[in-house]
């Protein structure tokens, strides 16, 4: 995993960030993604072909050592119920940059992508010294004046509609090859690749994850289409099936190798 960035001393932001460029759209081979900036800080999306899932990525200036995880709350400008979730926290290649992520689920992806101003904030707890115990707290929030997100709506839908189409879908469903890729999953999960972070908070979940395979069956990407609700879980098993699944391609009816999209669920459980 990357490393991650130490929060502790990062101030709460006292006022909303203001946009200081245009959104950015990116049309990459497995997802579509845009972002803009915010003075010293960046907010992006990111949308899978398939599920209702919204990656939500901050870049900002942070400290970093090893990966994280944070219980995540945001609140956007709809009024409705702030989304309780969780990120993960990590540095980048430029140092003094960390990135937060959070995976936000079906149903209120939606309210992200529509939200005209929205709160991150991330709660953690501070070690406690010989005086005090630990205490949970706030100890990141970052607030963005997003403004109407219309026109960046209608250009990830085309991104989306061209992302379909060129990973075979028809009417958003999955492509159907006359002999779907063989995906060998024994052996790839071990118990030592349960999260640290999850192990010590007792969680566990189920996580639907999508393999982006081409031709030649390599695992290209991994996707979340449904998300555990717990950020570690969900970023450890696209990172264990990038590196350790291999697949033989799916095949089409002249028995041509063709790209395909493979849905696998992995369940995460705690046996004490």
């Amino acid at each position: 995993m990357p490393a991650v960035v130490i929060l502790a001393h990062t101030p709460v932001s006292a006022a909303p960030l203001l946009p200081t460029g245009p959104w950015h759209l990116y049309y990459l081979p497995s997802s579509c993604a845009a972002e803009r900036p915010f003075g010293d800080h960046i907010l992006g999306f990111e949308r899978a072909p398939l599920g209702d899932t919204t990656r939500l990525i901050i870049i900002g200036p942070g400290r970093s050592t090893e990966s994280r995880q944070l219980d995540s709350l945001i609140e956007l400008s709809d009024g409705g119920a702030p989304i309780k979730s969780s990120s993960i926290v990590y540095g980048t290649s430029k140092k003094d940059r960390r990135g937060i992520t959070t995976i936000v689920a079906s149903g209120d992806a939606q309210r992200v992508s529509e939200s005209k101003w929205l709160r991150l904030s991330t709660l953690g707890t501070e070690p406690a010294s010989k005086r005090s115990t630990p205490s949970r707290k706030p100890i990141f929030s970052a607030e963005f004046n997003v403004g109407s997100t219309v026109a960046l709506a209608k250009e990830l839908t085309k991104c989306m509609d061209d992302l379909r189409r060129h990973w075979g879908m028809v009417d958003g469903e999955l492509p159907k090859p006359a002999q779907p890729a063989t995906v060998h999953l024994r052996g790839v999960f071990r118990s030592s690749d349960y999260p640290r972070d999850a192990m010590n908070a007792d969680q566990a979940g189920s996580t639907k994850f999508l393999l982006m395979i081409d031709e030649s069956g390599a695992v290209i990407d991994c996707l979340v289409s449904e998300t555990s609700k717990v950020a570690s879980l969900d970023a450890m098993g696209c990172q264990v099936m990038r590196a350790r699944v291999r697949a033989k391609p799916a095949l089409d009816s002249a028995g041509k190798p063709v790209k395909s999209i493979y849905v696998q669920t992995v369940n995460w459980q705690l046996s004490w």
